[in-house]
């Protein structure tokens, strides 16, 4: 099969993905479903991007660019994450500031995704049409995770109570606490008491609960949200920790129930 008559059966190819709601491949498939030589390989896949057909993600994963996304180059999260995390062998939802722009809650539109992850570590992927980093995560409850439906299948993605001790306890990804209190000031109208409760009952995390409960008490006052979450601290031992981590803390006083010292003033944008 010469080069031209590969490129045309590979076109095709990709319109009969994409007619069954699928805009990615791999290469692995494509020498498989052609018996492709290495160098046949390299060709078309060459040609197939210099006509901004397609885009490589990683490794062998490929998009699948339909005209109305050729000036990007690339596509929405939700099109392509369920394939790329199976393509990587990986348990993921979608968190942070992508799972809190599911909920409604980013205040602006994030210009990298999140993706938290299961081991071992992930490089970001990082270019002029992508950004995504992969946050690491050991364990979690998939009752936490919901399944939305996109136009090419599926993404996981945090429930807003999850979304919101994410944002806590990677905020150094996203930018600090003041962008997680941000963020949590549209994202709270989204909690629920029992959620809330339910999911933090199982966030290893002591520290982050301590945090998050003082944001909604203390800055956002959130008063009934943040007894829920107390209900769940007082079962735990817990001790003096500062909002921020990153910051020296002179002094060690506590003056609020959340035992938390207070070594940074927050603020929060307005929506």
């Amino acid at each position: 099969m010469n080069n031209g008559n590969t490129y045309e059966y590979l076109n095709r190819y990709l319109d009969q993905l994409r007619s069954r709601g699928r805009y990615t491949f791999t290469g692995e498939e494509v020498i498989s479903e052609f018996s492709l030589s290495d160098d046949a390989y390299q060709k078309v896949i060459q040609r197939l991007s210099n006509k901004k057909r397609i885009s490589r993600l990683r490794q062998n994963f490929y998009l699948i660019i339909p005209p109305e996304y050729a000036s990007r180059q690339t596509l929405p999260l939700g099109y392509f994450v369920h394939d790329l995390m199976r393509f990587l062998e990986r348990d993921y939802y979608a968190g942070l500031l992508t799972a809190a722009m599911y909920h409604g809650a980013a205040h602006q539109q994030p210009q990298t995704q999140f993706v938290v992850s299961e081991p071992p570590y992930l490089r970001p992927i990082k270019n002029r049409q992508q950004s995504i980093i992969f946050c690491l995560k050991k364990e979690w409850s998939t009752e936490f995770v919901t399944q939305q439906k996109t136009d090419a299948g599926y993404i996981n993605i945090s429930n807003p109570a999850l979304t919101a001790l994410d944002l806590i306890f990677y905020s150094d990804r996203i930018g600090g606490i003041n962008r997680a209190a941000t963020v949590l000031a549209e994202l709270s109208l989204e909690l629920e008491l029992n959620m809330l409760a339910n999911t933090a009952a199982t966030f290893p995390q002591t520290t982050t609960l301590q945090r998050l409960g003082y944001l909604l008490d203390q800055v956002l006052q959130e008063s009934t949200l943040a007894d829920a979450l107390y209900s769940v601290l007082e079962d735990r031992n817990y001790y003096p920790a500062a909002l921020n981590p990153k910051a020296d803390s002179e002094n060690q006083k506590t003056p609020n129930r959340w035992k938390i010292i207070p070594n940074m003033k927050v603020e929060v944008d307005e929506l």
